[in-house]
C-alpha cells in the first residue's frame, strides 16, 4: 500500500524536474548569443572578480602577483616572448590566478554547466546570469591601447585564444578596473536559478547535448574528470 504514495511522490518529482528544464531552455531561447552573453555561477555572488574578494585587497600586490606569474612561468608557457600584457592577463585566469577578469560565455548551455557545480557552502541553488552585451559595450581599440591595468571602465572583451579552453567554453572576460567593488549592473541582468535538488539531474542531460568536463575543459584535466563523473554516477566508460 505504501508503494503507491512513493511511485507518484516520485513521478511528481520527475515532473516537475522536466517543467524546470523546460523553462531553463524557454530562457536561452528568449535570450540568443550573442546578443546576450552568460554567467554560470554554482550558488549566488556578487559580480567581483576574485583577485578583489580578500578584505586587504592592495592593487600594488596584484600586479607583483601577475609580474611572479610571468616570470615563473615563462619556461612552461609555449611562444612565452611573444604575449602581449593583455595575453598573460588571459593565461594567469585560464590557469586559476585571481586576476581582475570574470568568465563569460556566449554559449548557454556552458554557463548552465557551471551553475550546476556543487556550491562549497553546501546545498545551494546554482544561477545563470545574462546580459546584453550592448547594455554594457565591449572595449574599443583605444580602450585596449592602454593595457589591463589602464581601463577606467568596467567592460566585455574578447580574449586572444591563448588555451584551447578558452575557445571551447566560448569564453569572453570582463574586466574591472576596480575589483575590489561589485560589478552593479542595475536593470541590464536577467538572472535564472537552478536549484539545488536539480543540479545532478541537469548535469545528466547538459551530458547527453554534449556538454561536459572533456567539452568545458579540453584537456587531460577535464577528460579525468568527465572519465570520474561518468565512473562515479554508473554510465557507460566506452
Amino acid at each position: 500500500m505504501a508503494i503507491r504514495p512513493l511511485i507518484s511522490a516520485r513521478l511528481r518529482t520527475r515532473t516537475e524536474r522536466l517543467r524546470r528544464w523546460e523553462e531553463l531552455l524557454n530562457f536561452f531561447r528568449g535570450h540568443q548569443p550573442p546578443v546576450w552573453i552568460f554567467r554560470g555561477q554554482r550558488q549566488h555572488w556578487a559580480l567581483r572578480p576574485h583577485i578583489g574578494r580578500t578584505k586587504d585587497y592592495d592593487p600594488a600586490r596584484e600586479l607583483q602577483l601577475l609580474s611572479e606569474f610571468r616570470r615563473l612561468s615563462r619556461p612552461m608557457v609555449e611562444g612565452a616572448q611573444a604575449l602581449s600584457d593583455w595575453d598573460w592577463l588571459f593565461v594567469a585566469q585560464h590557469h586559476g590566478l585571481p586576476t581582475r577578469l570574470l568568465d563569460w560565455t556566449t554559449n548557454p548551455l556552458v554557463a548552465a554547466y557551471f551553475a550546476c557545480q556543487p556550491s562549497p557552502m553546501g546545498k545551494r541553488h546554482g544561477e545563470i546570469i545574462a546580459v546584453r552585451v550592448d547594455s554594457v559595450g565591449l572595449l574599443t581599440e583605444a580602450e585596449m591601447s592602454r593595457g589591463p591595468f589602464g581601463i577606467r571602465r568596467a567592460g566585455f572583451l574578447y580574449p586572444s585564444v591563448v588555451a584551447p579552453r578558452i575557445a571551447s567554453q566560448k569564453g569572453l572576460f570582463s574586466i574591472h578596473p576596480q575589483p575590489d567593488h561589485n560589478w552593479i549592473l542595475r536593470n541590464k541582468t536577467e538572472r535564472v536559478s537552478i536549484r539545488a535538488e536539480d543540479k545532478n539531474t541537469f548535469l545528466s542531460w547538459l551530458y547527453g547535448l554534449g556538454i561536459d568536463a572533456a567539452m568545458i575543459m579540453a584537456d587531460l584535466d577535464g577528460l579525468a574528470a568527465n572519465l570520474s563523473w561518468r565512473y562515479t554516477t554508473g554510465r557507460a566508460i566506452q
